[in-house]
């Protein structure tokens, strides 16, 4: 310690023989030696003892016991204290520096992109909740159409646990969709009487945690509308009256039903095709259907099938698919409603504006106001008006009929019987082509390899940038201090 007679520590005093003392003090120290006897008898006696220590005799103590110090040496460095330690070295402050600047980073992106992750997730969420109350539209009027009414739960919608669909599990929609929850949303179906005493149900759908899984609130009804918080999704008008009927107008029979369009996925394996094709025409005449499409393929030492489209009234669809599914051995089986109520109601609309369109320029055009000119362009937009009003008629009787009929894409395959194959290709013949699949393979495989070059090389090279030099630094560090051990 510093005393009042001595303005130097004893420290400071071996940092000035060594050559460690920092500039500012070396001249303070100096002449501190220079006016004090007793710190000059100090550096005195460290002087006699650096020389005696210099003078003092080596002994050579052979290379097995160096080699024994240097491998106690290297256990002693390695053990997980030291190497701690030497770890820490290696950072240093620079690293721990770096380090820190990449968790800051990090938890800056972190703190931006949640917002919009969550913001994802709920729109997620919303449209999933959408689709879902379409999808249970579309099962409940399959449902009504099935059994005569609608469900007394959502429960009903879902699949069996084993056997084939009844009215208690009719295998319309998921099983998680039927348990009520799905995509962070809660799913209410109520079975209700209108005041006319006409089945009806209605489904609300709102999020389980508000403002995480969601924030719109859904519901719809029999009518097959989707409400919003109150309002009709994407601002579609609600019907609030009937117009009069149009002819072929699948919505005037039952204007407050959704215009479902049904097609069913029927394969069959028969013994005997054309008993089977017999069967199915015969079908058809029972049922009012007719075939739109049909192609067979009967080559030789393959299977014979028959691939047919099949149009049937819609209130006939099950029972017909009944009726086929007996035929033969069912191999699969399938069967969807789309739902086209609203490009229904918008291509009527549509229409109804070409023809007051349309209207309003034929009486220009009976008038005559104006000169030849206009008048020839009143004739030419009426041409184009009336042009787009065919156009829409065609689409309207096309969705008519697609309600109206269902559509059956049947499968007949007769039961494959083996017959003897003919005898095998040549011996040079099977080389050849084993030479082409194997050159073919190997174009393949080296195209293949490049192309996975050059898809991941972009990505490796972006990294080998950003770990080069923060590698080759910890590199140095630790040479460094092996070379200092």
């Amino acid at each position: 310690m510093k005393t009042p007679l001595h303005a130097v520590t004893p420290e400071e005093i071996m940092a000035l023989m060594d050559g460690e003392l920092p500039r500012e003090r070396i001249d303070t120290v100096r002449v501190h030696l220079d006016a004090c006897v007793a710190c000059a008898e100090i550096v005195k006696e460290i002087r006699q003892s650096g020389s005696l220590l210099a003078k003092w005799p080596v002994e050579d103590i052979g290379l097995t016991a160096v080699a024994k110090i240097r491998s106690r040496l290297s256990a002693e460095f390695v053990t997980p204290r030291n190497a701690n330690f030497a770890w820490r070295s290696v950072i240093g402050k620079r690293g721990i520096q770096v380090g820190a600047l990449i968790a800051s980073v990090m938890l800056l992106v972190f703190g931006i992109t949640t917002p919009n992750l969550l913001r994802s997730r709920i729109a997620a969420n919303e449209a999933s909740a959408v689709g879902s109350l379409r999808a249970l539209n579309t099962a409940a009027q399959t449902y009504s159409a099935r059994y005569g009414h609608y469900p007394s739960s959502l429960a009903k919608f879902g699949p069996p646990q084993t056997g084939r669909p009844t009215e208690e599990a009719a295998d319309l929609i998921d099983p998680l969709l039927a348990s009520g929850r799905k995509s962070g949303y809660l799913f209410v179906y109520q079975h209700v009487l209108r005041s006319d005493m006409r089945d009806a149900y209605l489904i609300d759908a709102d999020p389980i945690a508000p403002g995480k899984n969601g924030i719109r609130h859904f519901s719809t009804d029999q009518t097959g509308i989707i409400r919003m918080n109150g309002s009709v999704l994407d601002g579609s008008p609600e019907p609030i009256s009937r117009q009069p009927s149009e002819p072929n107008d699948p919505r005037s029979a039952n204007h407050d039903g959704p215009m479902i369009a049904r097609t069913a996925d029927l394969k069959l394996s028969v013994r005997n095709l054309d008993n089977a094709r017999d069967s199915m025409n015969r079908i058809l005449g029972r049922h009012g259907g007719h075939i739109a499409q049909l192609s067979a393929s009967s080559e030789n030492n393959s299977q014979h099938v028959v691939l047919a489209s099949l149009r049937v009234p819609s209130d006939h669809l099950l029972i017909c698919i009944d009726e086929l599914k007996a035929l033969g051995r069912v191999l699969l089986e399938s069967q969807r409603g789309e739902e086209i109520t609203q490009q229904y109601v918008d291509l009527r609309a549509r229409l109804s504006n070409a023809r007051k369109t349309e209207a309003r320029i034929n009486q220009v055009i009976e008038h005559r106001t104006g000169n030849v000119k206009e008048v020839l362009e009143a004739e030419n937009e009426s041409a184009r008006v009336r042009g787009e009003i065919e156009r829409m008629e065609s689409q309207r009787e096309s969705m008519a009929k697609r309600v109206e009929f269902a559509t059956i894409s049947v499968t007949l395959a007769e039961e494959y019987r083996a017959q003897l194959q003919p005898p095998e290709p040549r011996t040079a013949t099977r080389l050849h082509n084993a030479l082409i699949d194997g050159v073919r393979q190997a174009w393949e495989s080296g195209l293949g390899l490049m192309v996975w070059l050059l898809s991941v090389l972009p990505t490796a090279a972006l990294w080998f940038t950003i770990l080069f030099y923060p590698a080759r630094w910890g590199w140095r560090r630790c040479r460094t201090l092996q070379a200092g051990v």
